[in-house]
């Protein structure tokens, strides 16, 4: 039996695995770095997923789809009509609801727009959503005015280079944006600490994650060093699971 063969029939009866997990009875004749040049040469062929570093696994991911709620689409024409050339986020904050630990219900919709939009923006809803209607809170403005159990609506700058998607014509954010836009922005002050951490767990664990468009994505947003340390502790948790 060939070494991809072998290979693909440990991964098969395993979870997850790594390099140094492999039986060296299985392997007599190949260095352990020659199994990492293997283990690499699956992953580009789709055979394997890495999932974390040095870290692989047989299973497929799961997509992480954010959908446009009903709301959200009436919402995005309404702006559309009138800043036909402007860029858009947005969706309602219940999308993350997969990705928690614990239930906190936050039925708010984000807009985010370019940042010499934004105020036009914010102005042109208020009439319609006054009372409910926030522009780029501080986390002191959250903390006191805004009942996120409610259906509120937020405005804010979209950053530049943010990783989007589009459910259908509505651009949404990717699991990437979520998963940075949930540890930084001030209107998540909810999440931060712990909950982000189990946030990126669950993501890492259930969904599929480009760790290259997340890190550039937290590059940005002055968030690399604080993601990268949550990878390392997801990784060396899953070695001390092997």
């Amino acid at each position: 039996m060939g070494v991809y063969d072998r290979i693909m029939n440990l991964a098969s009866g395993m979870q997850q695995f790594s390099v140094d997990s492999m039986p060296t009875d299985l392997f007599p004749d190949i260095e352990r770095a020659k199994l990492s040049w293997y283990l690499g040469k699956l992953c580009r062929m789709g055979k394997l997923r890495r999932v974390g570093r040095g870290i692989y696994t047989i299973q497929s991911a799961n997509t992480f789809l954010v959908k446009a709620n009903a709301k959200v689409r009436s919402l995005y024409r309404s702006l559309l009509r009138q800043y036909p050339f402007a860029d858009f986020c947005i969706y309602s904050a219940n999308v993350i609801t997969p990705l928690l630990h614990n239930m906190m219900p936050n039925n708010t919709i984000y807009v985010e727009t370019n940042r010499d939009t934004t105020q036009s923006v914010f102005d042109m809803l208020q009439p319609k959503y006054k009372g409910r209607l926030f522009l780029a809170p501080t986390k002191e403005i959250a903390t006191t005015y805004i009942d996120f159990s409610k259906e509120n609506i937020i405005v804010k700058p979209l950053v530049t280079e943010a990783p989007l998607t589009c459910d259908g014509k509505v651009p949404v954010p990717t699991l990437e944006k979520l998963l940075v836009d949930t540890r930084v922005d001030a209107d998540y002050y909810y999440l931060h600490g712990i909950e982000n951490q189990e946030m990126m767990r669950t993501a890492i664990s259930h969904y599929d994650v480009n760790i290259n468009r997340l890190l550039r994505y937290a590059d940005r947003r002055n968030a690399k060093d604080s993601i990268l340390k949550d990878l390392e502790t997801i990784n060396n948790d899953t070695e001390r699971m092997l």
